[in-house]
């Protein structure tokens, strides 16, 4: 199951360039897509930050690059990336499953 769902995420690439600021389109137990990324590799490993409804912290997530999308939307080029979830802590999955199935 995947849900519409927009928010600001926080990452850190593997290379600790610092914190980015992104939006997340939507978001499934398996991973999320996020809209005009910066430009990163593929496989990349990032470290996320998510804050859903209703949390006071955020969940942390490693996430890696699995996809890049790029689509024209008049004179715009609109991009961004799949990341997929990986080695999820068990609690955090439990809350994302709670999110994603309300």
């Amino acid at each position: 199951m995947r849900r519409t769902w927009r928010s600001k995420i926080i990452f850190e690439d593997e290379f600790g360039r610092g914190l980015i600021y992104l939006y997340s389109r939507d978001i499934s137990l398996g991973g999320l897509f996020l809209e005009n990324p910066p430009p990163l590799k593929m496989g990349a490993q990032l470290l996320l930050s998510i804050l859903l409804p209703g949390r006071r912290r955020p969940l942390k997530v490693t996430g890696q690059v699995v996809r890049f999308v790029e689509h024209e939307m008049g004179a715009r080029v609109r991009c961004g990336l799949g990341v997929r979830f990986v080695d999820m802590d068990p609690e955090v999955l439990k809350h994302l499953s709670s999110f994603v199935n309300s």
